[in-house]
């Protein structure tokens, strides 16, 4: 009960025990509490240390009845012959909590002080690569400063997660998708949607990681573009890469309402565009012979994009998309562009 005040067991047992009988010495208050000689002793010693128990000359005139007899060598066994005098616990007790309560005191302090401290540094941690701030828009430069405050915004969504997620290798790792952090925002509430490409749908590691997203109850969609990595926090803020291919120029974060008004339809009128996994294993028809890439490909050199744009728009290399059209040529017979254009508007693929 007084361990607070520095007391263990076995001192506070020879304290109360003290308090009733004042008079006994070292042998008397072992036998009674069954203990080792060398424990008492020990106990009055910390009594002593904690200002409840002091010793006296045997001559001091005021002295309480003593407590020692003539054989007991002190506390130690090394000082001569003493009268160990209780300090009236009154005295001592209240002195012993208001010290506690001080040390408390200051102790709550430094916890408010530290904790101003690890705010100062998670906001400098956050802050970093971070160059401008205008209240309703920042920028961040670099891989190190995009990850970080996407790892932040995610960790402090409290309802809902939108999520495009065209890529996450190479330099775009910064925008990889901690799975662990969304399964962690998933199992507190939060509705997570993400939104990821055809292109990456066949890539082992994104299976894997959309299969564990899925499990963990997130929603999950595919498109054939996605024009930018970007993140949604409960429709308040939102992070958005400043290139969709590159975080190499950083990303900027919006917390402007008009700003987010009109990311949040951009984001449902993709999502309602999307496949789910299971509506995308029910198509049927000769479209659902080409996948929903191969079909936008088509679309973007129906409507005069250049090899370049459609790459960009499809979030692959300009290599992999010459040699999507190169396949889908092979397949429909044709020789031009404009041949291929023909065979996909009569097959019903525009």
């Amino acid at each position: 009960m007084l361990r607070v005040l520095g007391l263990d067991a076995g001192t506070e047992s020879v304290y109360r025990l003290m308090l009733e009988h004042p008079s006994w010495g070292v042998d008397a208050l072992a036998e009674a509490l069954g203990a080792a000689r060398a424990d008492v002793l020990t106990a009055l010693d910390r009594l002593a240390d904690l200002a409840l128990l002091r010793a006296a000359a045997d001559t001091e005139p005021d002295a309480e009845p003593d407590t020692g007899s003539d054989d007991d060598a002190g506390f130690d066994g090394t000082r001569g012959p003493t009268t160990l005098r209780l300090v009236p616990p009154q005295t001592g007790l209240a002195a012993l909590l208001a010290r506690r309560e001080e040390e408390l005191r200051r102790t709550q302090l430094e916890v408010d002080a530290t904790r101003a401290a690890v705010a100062d540094l998670l906001a400098d941690y956050t802050a970093q690569g971070r160059e401008s701030a205008t209240g309703a828009v920042e920028r961040f430069t670099g891989p190190d400063a995009v990850r970080r405050c996407l790892e932040h915004l995610t960790l402090h969504a409290a309802a809902d997660l939108r999520v495009f997620a065209p890529t996450g290798t190479g330099e775009n790792a910064a925008w990889e998708l901690d799975v662990p952090l969304y399964e962690d925002r998933i199992a507190q509430g939060v509705r997570v949607r993400v939104l990821h490409l055809d292109s990456t749908a066949g890539s082992p590691e994104r299976r894997r990681a959309m299969r564990r997203l899925a499990q963990a109850g997130a929603e999950i969609r595919t498109v054939p573009s996605l024009p930018l990595h970007m993140s949604i926090a409960d429709g308040e803020s939102a992070l958005l890469s400043t290139s969709a291919h590159t975080t190499r120029q950083g990303a900027v974060l919006i917390r402007e309402p008009s700003a987010l008004v009109g990311l949040h339809a951009l984001f449902s009128h993709l999502w309602d565009e999307g496949t789910s996994p299971a509506a995308a294993a029910h198509e049927a028809g000769e479209a659902a012979d080409y996948s929903a890439q191969e079909r936008a490909l088509l679309r973007f050199l129906a409507d005069g994009l250049t090899d370049e744009a459609v790459a960009r728009k499809l979030g692959i290399s300009l290599r992999s998309e010459r040699r999507m059209i190169s396949g889908l040529s092979e397949r429909f017979g044709a020789h031009s562009r404009f041949q291929l254009g023909l065979q996909a508007a009569q097959r019903g693929l525009l």
